[in-house]
């Protein structure tokens, strides 16, 4: 699909991902022992991205890293789009080589059926090293973003670059919830103009001029990873694209545990790590390390019985996000009782929907930390 010869419009090569060789030249890995934010196996960033009907999220894990490259996986609930349609699931893993990871000039965030999940000279999730050199010592660096476009036969290639430059002399502070905890990181912002390039399958008119762009990178030549891509095109992107970065979770050599560690202090535990299908009360699977915590700290100490509250952002209407979060705060109760023996008695739940929000509603990374499960004991 994205293959071909140099003649054809293709700006970067491909090649085809059930190659049975190993289709990435041996290149170191960037050493992690000392990332803000380690690429590593174990790491999961969670993406979102606004619609009409709420924020949709995507867990993006990092599966594995080896001589030659690193694996992703990423997985995304159902949800309803703008026009009412229903989305399924979906889960799509993608590989990016190492030598890419130190020179490639191309971002993707795109993953789907129809493109290959191993593309030469591009790179996913963070700049490559050469990209965050040009940064740090010139302050701009020129970047191509990669998408597909065309209907189900025919799907292609499409690009758009531009000229990045650093926005404020020094890092600026950008919130984040890190391992369950709010955080900030140090942040580059870039800003510029980008504009399609190479041969574009689209009609003209159809096609963006002058998309300004925006970007936040972790100030870490380890891993410089990105935490929003914005792209402001009336044409392409309907006036406002944007992925998003709102949680991270990495693995630690002796994780403590926070939820009995905030109970025992202040008898309130706040958690962003319970997740739910969109605009459901279904727990997913990435939510079991906080209810592991939450089963030790009951088992550890037998005499406490804690309430489970839910929140939730404004999307959606009062009633309906009150009644959610009063479900999702159910579910969470279900699911220590049936699955992990908690007794029934040592639990109660409440919800109070975006009543209770601790941050903006106005923002992607505002809903993310509404939207949260709160642990209080008597």
């Amino acid at each position: 699909m994205l293959g071909g010869e140099d003649d054809d419009g293709d700006l970067v090569q491909s090649i085809s991902d059930k190659d049975p060789v190993d289709p990435c030249s041996p290149a170191p890995f960037p050493s992690q022992s000392a990332a803000l934010i380690p690429l590593q196996p174990g790491t999961v960033l969670t993406t979102a991205w606004g619609i009409k009907n709420g924020d949709v999220e995507s867990q993006i894990s990092v599966d594995s890293t080896t001589p030659t490259s690193f694996v992703k996986t990423e997985s995304t609930g159902e949800y309803k789009d703008d026009d009412g349609g229903e989305r399924k699931s979906s889960i799509f893993t993608d590989t990016v080589c190492n030598a890419d990871l130190a020179s490639a000039g191309t971002y993707v965030t795109v993953t789907s059926t129809y493109m290959l999940h191993l593309i030469h000279g591009v790179t996913r999730l963070r700049l490559s090293s050469q990209s965050f050199d040009e940064v740090k010592n010139s302050g701009k660096t020129t970047l191509r973003y990669l998408d597909i476009t065309g209907n189900v036969n025919d799907k292609k290639p499409i690009y758009e670059s531009g000229l990045l430059t650093r926005v404020e002399p020094q890092d600026v502070s950008y919130p984040m919830i890190v391992n369950d905890q709010p955080a900030t990181l140090p942040a580059i912002h870039l800003a510029g103009i980008m504009d399609s390039v190479g041969k574009d399958p689209r009609p003209k008119k159809s096609r963006p001029f002058h998309t300004a762009a925006d970007f936040y990178v972790i100030e870490d030549p380890s891993n410089p990873q990105v935490l929003l891509m914005k792209l402001k095109d009336p044409v392409l992107h309907d006036g406002n694209f944007r992925i998003e970065v709102v949680k991270i979770e990495y693995k630690v050599p002796h994780p403590a545990n926070l939820v009995e560690k905030q109970l025992t202090e202040q008898k309130r535990a706040i958690t962003y790590g319970i997740y739910f299908d969109f605009n459901k009360d279904t727990i997913k699977p990435e939510s079991e390390p906080v209810l592991t915590q939450i089963v030790q700290a009951m088992t550890d100490n037998p005499k406490w019985k804690l309430t489970v509250s839910g929140y939730t952002d404004n999307i959606g209407g009062d009633a309906y996000n009150l009644d959610l979060s009063k479900r999702r705060a159910a579910a969470v109760k279900q699911a220590l009782v049936t699955r992990y023996h908690i007794a029934s008695d040592r639990l109660f739940t409440n919800g109070f929907g975006a009543s209770g929000s601790i941050d903006t509603n106005d923002t992607l990374e505002g809903r993310a930390r509404n939207r949260r499960v709160e642990l209080t004991r008597e």
